[in-house]
């Protein structure tokens, strides 16, 4: 009993340690530039200080950006992915630091519990719960995160189709490339026509080519249509190429691409679906023969 309080005091002690050492953290130095220039972000507009997650979240990313984790390919997924779902680098290393400390400190404060009220479980059982748990709280995140991406590109894939036919059609209309382009990019409220239409108004106001401007939003995205895309569109721009037979070529083949990704897709679930309906089909068979198997039994 003794041991046992003894160490939910240890834990109690120093979870409020760690509490308060986030919270009495001293201003950094880009903190105290972004008060003077007026760039504070949302949630410090009105001289509130940052959050106990923005803390968190930005002395994982200092240190992860101190580190060598910071390149690579890896870490290009891991922004590529953010951009492209709109989620920040501080969120996202709070939620898996979160979930990695509930993960570590659950399964501990529950063998406290338990021994409190008098249940013998072995030291060994929350060691190795942490440890799964620890695990499945740091992974969490970055495969929703991940998910999330997968699904916005797709998404993404269909509005850049729907964009080039749009493009195709100015062009026929005699409008030049870079009107084709704006125009085309301010038909639909979608958040994926809306990064389109921001990149190709940022491209207009600080005087760049809109084809580089969809080429490095491809690049922060990770998606290589609009880099192919942006390709297309320089040759047509600097060399005088036929861009709409190219354009309306590089539509054809994302429609094609797309539908052969739902096609994929749509013979994974049914392969999916074949034990369910096989487990059906035995539980169907059991309860019409019941009745005569138990008339069966019961003769002998």
């Amino acid at each position: 009993m003794s041991l046992a309080i003894g160490l939910g005091a240890i834990a109690g002690v120093g979870v409020l340690g760690v509490f308060f050492g986030l919270r009495t953290a001293p201003p950094t130095l880009d903190a105290i530039v972004g008060t003077l220039n007026r760039s504070v972000d949302a949630g410090s507009r009105h001289g509130e200080p940052p959050k106990l997650s923005q803390r968190v979240g930005r002395s994982v990313t200092a240190w992860v950006g101190g580190s060598s984790l910071s390149t690579g390919p890896r870490a290009a997924v891991f922004s590529s992915n953010l951009a492209v779902t709109g989620e920040s680098a501080e969120t996202l290393a709070f939620q898996v630091v979160a979930g990695g400390g509930l993960g570590l400190l659950t399964p501990p404060l529950l063998w406290i519990a338990c021994q409190v009220a008098g249940a013998g479980v072995p030291l060994a059982v929350p060691a190795v719960m942490s440890v799964v748990l620890v695990s499945v709280g740091i992974c969490w995140p970055i495969a929703v995160l991940f998910g999330e991406a997968k699904r916005r590109r797709r998404h993404f894939r269909t509005v850049v189709a729907t964009f080039v036919d749009m493009v195709v059609l100015g062009l026929a209309g005699g409008v030049g490339v870079e009107g084709a382009l704006f125009a085309a990019s301010q038909v639909s409220p979608d958040w994926a026509a809306r990064r389109l239409s921001t990149a190709l108004l940022g491209a207009r106001e600080s005087g760049r080519s809109p084809w580089a401007a969809l080429g490095q939003l491809g690049e922060e995205l990770g998606m290589t249509e609009l880099v192919e895309l942006s390709s297309t569109l320089q040759l047509a721009g600097t060399e005088g190429a036929r861009v709409r037979q190219s354009l309306t070529a590089r539509a054809t083949s994302l429609r094609r691409h797309e539908q052969a990704e739902e096609e994929s897709a749509a013979n994974a679930m049914t392969e999916r679906l074949f034990l369910p309906g096989a487990l059906l089909l035995i539980g169907f068979l059991l309860f019409i023969g019941y009745p005569a198997f138990s008339r069966i039994l019961g003769g002998f």
